[in-house]
């Protein structure tokens, strides 16, 4: 994540005379981003399987998976690592940290919101290219009423139709903002993950 926002640091003053390229920078530092902190989230949550092995096949067990009975140790991280989702207001991701770790992966709605619109920028841009459109009163935009404070799109007007696309320039300012609440999500995990282990303890 580091190295991520200092590769965009070093590179963004080289761009003034090729504002064309402003675009792919933020889209790949957006992108990149979002893919390590959903992999850290996996990582997480595999480590923790092995301390809350017996809970997780129970769960799994009784949500369809009978073979999470039985099943070796690898099969059920794969199980677990499957529900690492922030679809839903990340309630997927919030209901395993709250089974496996017995409490909430967010340490507050503000640094959740922060990281939802983080990943629903990069799904904005990895599914639709930045775009997104409504129709009033026929068709709802896809992306746009998702985000929860994040000001990073651009609307015009054409009628009933609204053409939203994302300002690079709000969204790499996003990102630094973003940047600060996945530090806070990370010290809350450490102190909760870490330094206080009565979770693994109560399997």
């Amino acid at each position: 994540m580091v190295n991520v926002l200092s590769y965009a640091s070093a590179v963004a003053p080289h761009l003034k005379d090729q504002p064309d390229l402003v675009a792919e920078l933020s889209d790949s530092v957006v992108v990149v981003v979002v893919a390590r902190l959903d992999a850290f989230f996996v990582d997480v949550v595999s480590l923790g399987t092995r301390h809350r092995e017996r809970t997780s096949r129970r769960h799994f067990a009784k949500c369809g998976e009978p073979s999470a009975r039985s099943c070796d140790l690898r099969t059920v991280v794969k199980l677990v690592s499957r529900c690492v989702s922030f679809e839903d207001g990340g309630k997927r991701l919030d209901n395993l940290f709250k089974l496996m770790f017995l409490c909430s992966v967010w340490p507050s709605a503000q640094v959740r919101d922060s990281i939802l619109d983080l990943v629903l920028l990069r799904n904005l841009i990895v599914h639709s290219a930045g775009n997104d459109w409504s129709q009033d009163g026929v068709t709802p935009a896809a992306y746009a009423p998702q985000f929860r404070k994040a000001d990073v799109l651009d609307v015009r007007r054409y009628g009933d139709l609204a053409v939203y696309e994302v300002d690079r320039f709000r969204a790499l300012l996003f990102v630094k903002e973003a940047a600060l609440a996945v530090v806070e999500q990370l010290r809350y995990l450490e102190a909760r993950l870490v330094r206080d282990m009565s979770w693994a303890d109560s399997d």
